[in-house]
Parts: C-alpha cells; sequence; structure tokens
C-alpha cells in the first residue's frame, strides 16, 4: 500500500491493525528498565505505543502517515497516556533525534529502500543508549528471487540471518525467524516470513 492508502485506511472508524499490541513488544517488556524512555518506529495507529505507555514508559511514536498519528493522539487523550506523537519518516527522524533506552521498528524496516536501510540501522544503534534494546520485526526473504519484486517497489527485505549479522555487537536476547501467523486486517487472509530479534547493546 501507499502512503494515501495508509492514510486513507486510518481515517476508518477504529483502529485498522487493532489495539493488540505485537507478541514481540510484549516480550519485551520484562528486559525494559523502569521508566525506559521509548522510541516507537513507524507505529501507525500506535497500538504498541499505546501498550508500552500503559505500562508507564516514556514514549514517542513517529510514523510518516498523518492520520495514524492523529489516531495515536486521539487513543492516548482518551486513555490519558502521554506519548510524544510525530509526523516524520525514520530516516529523517533519526538523524537528529536524542539517544533512546529502547527503539522498537515493528513491521517498518522492510519498507525502507536498499540504499538506506543499513544507515537507518547504524543510526537506530547509536541511537540506542548503552544497555539499552533494540526490538525489530520484519518481513524477510526466503531466496535471492523473493527479493526482487519487494526492491522493484523500492523495499528491502532482509536474507536469512542477515539482520543477527548486523547486530553482532550486541548482546542477542530473542532471536527467530519464521514463518508467521495468518493475518487478515481487512484484507484477504495471508502471512509472511519474519524475523524477530530483541537486542541489548553493549556498556
Amino acid at each position: 500500500m501507499t502512503l494515501a492508502d495508509y492514510n486513507l485506511k486510518y481515517l476508518q472508524k477504529g483502529l485498522y491493525w487493532g489495539l493488540k499490541p505485537h507478541s514481540l513488544v510484549v516480550d519485551s517488556v520484562k528486559f525494559l528498565p523502569l521508566n525506559a524512555k521509548i522510541l516507537d518506529l513507524g507505529c501507525g495507529e500506535g497500538r504498541n505505543s499505546l501498550f508500552l505507555a500503559g505500562k508507564g514508559f516514556d514514549l514517542t511514536a513517529i510514523d510518516i502517515a498523518e492520520e495514524g498519528i492523529k489516531k495515536l493522539k486521539k487513543f492516548a487523550k482518551k486513555e490519558n497516556l502521554n506519548i510524544n506523537a510525530y509526523v516524520s519518516d525514520v530516516k529523517s527522524y533519526l538523524k537528529n533525534c536524542q539517544e533512546f533506552d529502547a527503539i522498537f521498528g515493528i513491521n517498518v524496516l522492510q519498507f525502507i529502500d536498499q540504499n538506506n536501510i543499513f544507515s537507518v540501522i547504524k543510526k537506530t544503534q547509536s541511537k540506542t543508549k548503552p544497555n539499552g534494546l533494540n526490538v525489530v520485526a520484519s518481513f524477510i526473504a526466503t531466496s535471492q528471487k523473493a527479493k526482487k519484486a519487494p526492491a522493484a517497489k523500492g523495499r528491502y527485505l532482509f536474507g536469512k540471518g542477515e539482520l543477527k549479522k548486523l547486530y553482532k555487537d550486541f548482546q542477542i536476547l530473542f532471536y527467530e525467524e519464521k514463518m508467521g501467523d495468518w493475518e487478515t486486517h481487512k484484507q484477504p487472509r495471508h502471512r509472511h516470513f519474519v524475523v524477530r530479534l530483541i537486542a541489548k547493546k553493549a556498556t
């Protein structure tokens, strides 16, 4: 989908992705320090940000879709949650932002092209405080052939084991590659091959 498509989806009543947080986000909470300052990249309508803010963490959330940010702010106000939410693309925001105790990239990296994906990963790591976490969920390709169609649309899919190599200087707390769960989110039933990682930066 294009940015216009996402904005159109987010204009609809309710939350397009629902309120239930991603399972990796839920699993990561046990690794987070109290009052952690967290950045949620590509937050969409904010289901993960709302969950984390509800746990007492200090949340900053960004997304390129203006209607998603509007909806996040609306739900945050309704739930009396303080979330700093901004309209921005990942690369631009990481360029000048502060450091965080944890940076989440849940299903956003697959939308970044090959020319920028590796610099985004490096910048994400550099903006993570010592002992801080990176929590990543993304689509991956099982072959070079499977990379071609997304690449033609300006999207980069990691290959098998590639994300783990990019985090070789971090302590890997959790890592898996698998066929994801069946999804619908108002589309035909489908699923993706995914990689999930929780990694801790060295001191």
